[in-house]
């Protein structure tokens, strides 16, 4: 063999031994600049938080009927008396924007059916809602209703003005508790949180509950005294999960 050829077998022997070198310096490199799909460890708390609120307004609904053979005149008729009942939550210092008009019907109604004096009748009747904030106020409120002719009134509702500010006292009170038990659970697992992943209310979204005081659905003797005692409070209860990262 000549040296010319040896000299040739040298360089194709380095050439391949020099590939080689940097296949496995590339794989090697490529290994470790290749990106981890771990997911973050994670813990998972729920709390409650119940948030107790002295109602600042009542509702008190008045209903008006009234009965004609002429369909018109009973509707006149109920509008009327509703008119009244207006007037006298007015008189009270009630403020027309806290008064708002529920309900309006007309119906007939055969009366003495296969009698010979069979007939129809209308039957008109009106709603009336009313928003009380001064809770003096609403025994008299009630008693001018019926005296000006309201023909029952149908319970007294307790609720908070702003249902919305209460909840989100609650939900801000859930999250705070939530966060002290992971705080003492990844402590006592010797980590630490880091982060919110999730946040998820529990069950259906709802505000403070109003509290009703049931009265007879006829009407009241507006001669007598009537006192309306409202509840101590309205809870409002919400509850949250919440996946927090931890180190």
């Amino acid at each position: 063999m000549s040296n010319r050829a040896w000299s040739g077998g040298a360089v194709i022997v380095a050439v391949i031994v020099a590939t080689l070198v940097v296949v496995l310096v590339t794989g090697a490199s490529g290994q470790e600049a290749a990106p981890t799909n771990a997911k973050p460890h994670t813990i998972t708390v729920s709390s409650s938080a119940t948030v107790s609120t002295k109602p600042d307004e009542a509702v008190v609904t008045f209903n008006v009927h009234s009965q004609n053979a002429d369909s018109t005149a009973a509707l006149n008729e109920s509008s009327s008396t509703m008119n009244d009942v207006l007037a006298a939550m007015k008189s009270l210092g009630i403020d027309e924007k806290d008064m708002e008009t529920t309900n309006i019907g007309l119906s007939p109604q055969t009366i003495n059916r296969g009698q010979p004096d069979e007939a129809t009748v209308y039957n008109a009747s009106a709603s009336l809602e009313v928003k009380i904030h001064d809770f003096d106020v609403i025994g008299p409120a009630i008693q001018k209703g019926v005296a000006a002719g309201a023909t029952s009134v149908r319970g007294v509702r307790f609720q908070v003005a702003d249902p919305v500010g209460v909840r989100t006292n609650a939900l801000e009170e859930a999250v705070t508790s939530a966060r002290e038990k992971a705080d003492a659970l990844a402590g006592a697992a010797g980590t630490a949180v880091t982060g919110v992943i999730q946040i998820r209310e529990g069950g259906s979204p709802s505000s403070p509950q109003p509290y009703y005081n049931q009265m007879a659905g006829y009407a009241l003797d507006a001669s007598a005294h009537l006192a309306v005692v409202p509840p101590h409070d309205i809870s409002t209860k919400v509850s949250v999960t919440v996946i927090w990262s931890i180190t």
